[in-house]
């Protein structure tokens, strides 16, 4: 498994929704992927900044910050920590 270094965490976004709030079905074609992500690992953190994030937790990020890598045909993104803007 890829491995972030310093406050750098390692990320799997959620498929966009099916249907809408309002029911309406939406074409995978428009769905793309959703700005909600799990966390799958973690970087260890600098003295001035520790790391507060742990695999496992789901959240949500920028949307468009990420550096895309594929890993065992998954695709991720490596992402500064502050990327993730909340916690579930």
């Amino acid at each position: 498994m890829i491995k972030p270094v310093r406050n750098n965490v390692l990320v799997k976004c959620f498929q966009g929704e099916a249907v809408s709030e309002n029911g309406i079905v939406v074409p995978e074609a428009y769905r793309g992927e959703s700005n909600r992500v799990e966390i799958v690992a973690v970087g260890t953190g600098t003295p001035k900044k520790p790391m507060k994030l742990k695999p496992g937790q789901i959240g949500y990020r920028v949307k468009s910050w990420g550096e895309p890598v594929i890993h065992d045909g998954q695709q991720y993104y490596i992402m500064d920590a502050s990327a993730i803007i909340a916690l579930q």
